[in-house]
């Protein structure tokens, strides 16, 4: 088990692309060490958003810690 790399990604996107299926994605590294379910969901990803690398729109923490409140409420 290992980490997925940004350029491990960006070569899964382009064999999904190719229409290449889940094991014949991992049967290309075999080296790697891909777990199937992290394939597979950057699979589902790119089929659904259309990269592998961009995230949803909302997603993640909300920054409130620099809101004008807190900035104004530390300068004065």
């Amino acid at each position: 088990m290992c980490k997925v790399s940004l350029a491990d990604k960006m070569q899964i996107q382009t064999f999904r692309e190719q229409r290449l299926g889940v094991t014949a994605i991992m049967a290309s590294y075999p080296v790697k060490g891909w777990v199937l379910s992290t394939v597979k969901k950057i699979c589902q990803r790119v089929d659904r958003m259309g990269s592998a690398t961009k995230r949803k729109a909302g997603c993640g923490r909300p920054k409130s810690a620099r809101s004008e409140a807190n900035i104004a409420a530390v300068i004065f």
